[in-house]
């Protein structure tokens, strides 16, 4: 039965009075772990935690549950909100995936509401390649029919607020929006009036520390909120996106949006040295690349290794394997309507094994040393603008989601909306043309029921995988787990190791000399993530949260 959560608002006002006055003191804002990078304390919760991006969103997510609400309700409310706090990581019209455990079934359910491409040849000419039907808003109202309990209203209030009054500006917040107005990487939107105006409302970007006002999205979701989730797909939205992509030159049509479908799914299954985990399915490629890696990885022993921020050895091995899993996903993983995925070949214990045995063969020759100059080619551009959430309940439903952009056509937004499209690989032709993207939502069970769930922003498959052997061979501490050095391996076409710079000279010495370009990210690199970690204590269970110190995410619980 539906009931109201009336105040919420009134927590939402609460959490923008404490930023007010954390912006009066200037050393407050150097220090509080809140508004900058740093170490985030660790949560401690009896019923409930949340783990998510910024500390109003996860305040805000926690009323909801303090009220009554479930995890899907505060999910929904949590990602409307990022729509317009974290307006420069994520899209209204944006994509998103997640796992859903449900506690009264025992089932996990994957929702992919990943952004399609339109049908080729329907709209006559144009160009399908770069757009993409968001599906976002349509799986939030997916998730409120299955789970919800609120009316669909209530979870857009925050959000409305939050565009009305206003989001103070950052100074990442501000960068980014510098890059997209002023370099055009956003597919054209300086040349867009509608988007000037936004970004620009007096000619200029909003500066930092002044509140950006965003009245057209506020008017958008005002609509939203009345008219529900089919506005933007059959409704006067949709026919505005419809005219602005086709005046631009790109294919799409009113039926591509009308006929849009949240997927639902069963999650990608495997098992390392005894642990059962759950994962993002295909067109995901991160539960496929998690699992693959893990099954290679379980072959050499990590436990009885030292940690590869401490071995040339255990990092050169960690790398190769990446760099196999990377080789055997990257073009193999589609949408499985439209193709074939070879997923449970890969969580083989045959397969696995012989993997393994391929990257010990490659290693090379005893006694060999090697070397390599540092790696100064370009790097493969990674998806950088995400949220993931992570969100247990009282009644024990847990909830692991990442939304991000990818939806829409470039150079276009419409009513506050930032729709810019997708260079990312999906089909224009047949029945499954959802985008291919490294989504990494993930959870470990231990008796059938979630004992961990993470994910992050980003590139998410390495960084998580890292973090899994973090926890599992190393014993570290989740908080720990999420600190030490990360690293990215074979990204691109070439081999070779980006890592950050918190690894001994002899580590370095070690990987120039398996003959890996190995290259600096610094000490805390934002881009290799951000993780948002909820466990439960096996024998009290009593729950816990840790947010990653590289970004602003914040764990809350009671």
């Amino acid at each position: 039965m539906r009931h109201a959560l009336l105040v919420v608002s009134l927590v939402w006002i609460m959490g923008w009075a404490w930023s007010a006055e954390a912006t009066q003191s200037n050393d407050m804002q150097r220090n509080d772990p809140r508004l900058n990078q740093g170490p985030k304390p660790i949560a401690e919760g009896n019923s409930a935690m949340v783990s998510t991006q910024l500390p109003i969103v996860t305040e805000t997510a926690l009323a909801v549950l303090e009220r009554g609400g479930n995890a899907v309700d505060a999910m929904i409310t949590a990602t409307f909100l990022q729509h317009v706090v974290d307006y420069h990581q994520v899209s209204h019209f944006g994509t998103m995936s997640g796992i859903y455990y449900e506690a009264d079934t025992g089932e996990y359910h994957v929702i992919s509401g990943v952004g399609a491409r339109p049908l080729a040849g329907r709209c006559g000419e144009g160009d399908p390649s770069r757009v993409s039907i968001g599906g976002v808003v349509r799986a939030m109202g997916a998730l409120a029919d299955r789970w919800g309990t609120l009316e669909w209203s209530e979870y857009l209030q925050p959000a409305i607020q939050a565009a009305t009054e206003g989001v103070e500006m950052s100074s990442f917040m501000y960068g980014i929006n510098y890059n997209l107005m002023q370099t055009g990487d956003s597919g054209g939107l300086i040349d867009n009036p509608e988007a000037r105006d936004f970004y620009m409302p007096d000619g200029f970007l909003v500066p930092v520390g002044e509140r950006w006002q965003m009245p057209a999205l506020a008017a958008h979701l005002t609509a939203l909120a009345e008219q529900g989730p089919d506005y933007m797909y059959e409704g006067e939205w949709a026919e505005k996106f419809v005219d602005a992509a086709r005046a631009k030159g790109h294919c799409v049509a009113p039926e591509d949006l009308a006929e849009y479908e949240v997927q639902w799914q069963e999650p990608v299954r495997f098992s390392y040295n005894g642990h059962s985990m759950v994962g993002s399915a295909p067109p995901d490629t991160g539960g496929a690349f998690v699992g693959l890696s893990l099954n290679m990885l379980q072959h050499f022993d990590l436990a009885d290794r030292p940690h590869y921020s401490e071995s040339a050895e255990t990092l050169e091995i960690m790398a190769r394997v990446f760099g196999r899993a990377s080789e055997e996903t990257r073009r193999m993983i589609n949408d499985p309507l439209a193709m074939q995925v070879p997923t449970d070949i890969w969580m083989s214990d045959a397969y696995g094994q012989m993997a393994a045995d391929i990257v010990k063969a490659s290693m090379r020759q005893p006694g060999v040393s090697l070397s390599a100059p540092s790696d100064d080619g370009e790097e493969e551009a990674m998806t950088l603008g995400s949220d993931h959430n992570v969100i247990v309940d009282e009644q024990g439903n847990w909830f692991s989601v990442l939304h991000t952009g990818h939806g829409g056509a470039p150079g276009v937004l419409v009513d506050g909306v930032r729709a810019t499209g997708s260079t990312a690989r999906a089909f224009t032709q047949g029945p499954g043309r959802r985008l291919v993207l490294p989504i990494t939502a993930l959870m470990i069970e231990k008796d059938g029921k979630p004992w961990l769930a993470m994910g992050t922003p980003g590139m998410p498959p390495q960084p998580v995988t890292q973090v899994l052997t973090n926890i599992l061979d190393w014993d570290m501490h989740p908080a720990e787990a999420a600190s030490v050095p990360r690293f990215w391996a074979w990204l691109g076409n070439e081999p070779g190791i980006r890592i950050e710079s918190r690894i001994s000279d002899e580590v370095r010495q070690g990987i120039r000399e398996s003959g890996l370009p190995l290259s600096d990210l610094g000490p805390y690199y934002w881009s290799t993530g951000s993780m948002q970690i909820v466990w439960r204590d096996e024998e009290t269970g009593r729950l816990y949260g840790v947010s990653d110190p590289r970004r602003l995410g914040w764990p809350a619980g009671y």
